[in-house]
C-alpha cells in the first residue's frame, strides 16, 4: 500500500519484477514503454499527445528534520484540454548536488536540463492497483498502472518518485 497525501490509499494488486529497466511480465509493448521509460515522461507526452503538457501543483511543502531537510512534492500532468494524464508524489532530498529549484509549472525534466545537472534514474518497483481517489481524478475506474524510482546525481541520492497512470493512456499512444 502507498499513502497519497497521507491520507488516501493506493492499494498494489500485482507487483511486476524488474531488472535493469526490464521487465519479462507478458504486459503489453505500449505499457513496457512507458513504465520503464528513464527519459523525461512528461516530454514523452508531449510527442505522444502532440499537445503541450502543462505541471499542476496539487502541493508542495519542505519537512526540516535534525540533519536534514526534504521537499514533498504533489504534481498532475495535465493536456490542454485538463485531461489527467499522471500523478506523480516525490520526496526531493536537500543536498550540495541538489541545487535545483523545483518550479510550480516547469517538468522537472526540463530543470534538470536547463540547470546541466546529469541526473541516473533507477526504476526499482513496477505494479498496478486500485485507489479510489485517483480512479477519481483520472475518471476511470480501470486498473491504474504506477511505478517507483530514485533519481540520483554523483552517485547522491536526489528523489524518490512515484508515479500512476490511467488505463486509458496506452489508447492515446
Amino acid at each position: 500500500m502507498i499513502y497519497i497525501n497521507n491520507k488516501y490509499k493506493f492499494y498494489k494488486t500485482t507487483n511486476l519484477y524488474i531488472s535493469n529497466n526490464f521487465i519479462e511480465a507478458p504486459i503489453p509493448k505500449a505499457w513496457k514503454l512507458i513504465l520503464t521509460s528513464d527519459g523525461s515522461f512528461t516530454q514523452n507526452l508531449n510527442s505522444i499527445t502532440n499537445k503541450i503538457i502543462n505541471v499542476n501543483i496539487k502541493k508542495q511543502y519542505t519537512q526540516d528534520y535534525t540533519n536534514k531537510k526534504q521537499i514533498v512534492r504533489q504534481v498532475w500532468l495535465q493536456d490542454t484540454d485538463h485531461n489527467k494524464l499522471t500523478f506523480a508524489q516525490s520526496l526531493w532530498y536537500i543536498n550540495k548536488y541538489s541545487n535545483i529549484r523545483l518550479s510550480d509549472n516547469i517538468p522537472v525534466g526540463q530543470l534538470f536540463l536547463e540547470s546541466g545537472v546529469d541526473i541516473y534514474k533507477n526504476i526499482e518497483e513496477v505494479y498496478c492497483g486500485h485507489s479510489i481517489y485517483l480512479e477519481h481524478h483520472f475518471n476511470s475506474k480501470d486498473v491504474i498502472w504506477g511505478r517507483k524510482y530514485k533519481m540520483y546525481c554523483r552517485e547522491q541520492i536526489l528523489a524518490i518518485v512515484y508515479e500512476f497512470f490511467p488505463a486509458h493512456i496506452i489508447n492515446i499512444i
